[in-house]
């Protein structure tokens, strides 16, 4: 008898009933959840551009470093000397930024790049690993038709800083 019961009752329970409803869960079952926290990052030491957006965001605990060309934070000027240089100025101004937020490049885990001409990629990844020389952060590159101020290159990257 026992033996039949549980075989019904594993065909009952294995079986599609389409009649039966799942309930909703109520309010007091919902997992927490904590709102995000948005700050806006801002530094002298990098530029500050009078165009609609931040140098970089901090949600929770992940930044949001806008794209980055290589101007000047004084003069607000790109600097001369084209890609390297350039670059040189992009991944400093990258670590004013991170440091006005708590971090450095050490947090960045993504990195993003836009040259406007991919003979000059080797150029690029050399001042790169200057700044990443191991544990490289995931990247992603692009050729573009033009960058602003007539710029080689563009770059942008996220972070996770952990102020544990």
């Amino acid at each position: 008898m026992k033996s039949v019961l549980v075989v019904l009752f594993l065909v009952c329970a294995f079986q599609p009933n389409q009649t039966r409803r799942r309930k909703a869960p109520c309010s007091r079952h919902k997992p927490y959840c904590k709102p995000v926290k948005k700050t806006i990052i801002e530094t002298t030491k990098a530029p500050i551009i009078p165009l609609p957006f931040s140098q970089a965001v901090l949600a929770g605990n992940t930044l949001y470093l806008s794209g980055q060309i290589g101007v000047d934070p004084v003069t607000l000027q790109l600097v001369p000397g084209g890609l390297v240089p350039e670059t040189e100025q992009i991944f400093q101004n990258f670590i004013a930024v991170l440091e006005a937020a708590g971090g450095s490049l050490k947090d960045v885990v993504k990195v993003t790049a836009f040259l406007t001409d991919f003979a000059e990629y080797s150029a690029f990844n050399a001042v790169y690993m200057k700044y990443f020389p191991k544990d490289f952060p995931a990247r992603s590159s692009a050729q573009v038709v033009a960058a602003p101020l007539g710029a080689q290159l563009e770059v942008d990257a996220i972070a996770v800083i952990n102020k544990c």
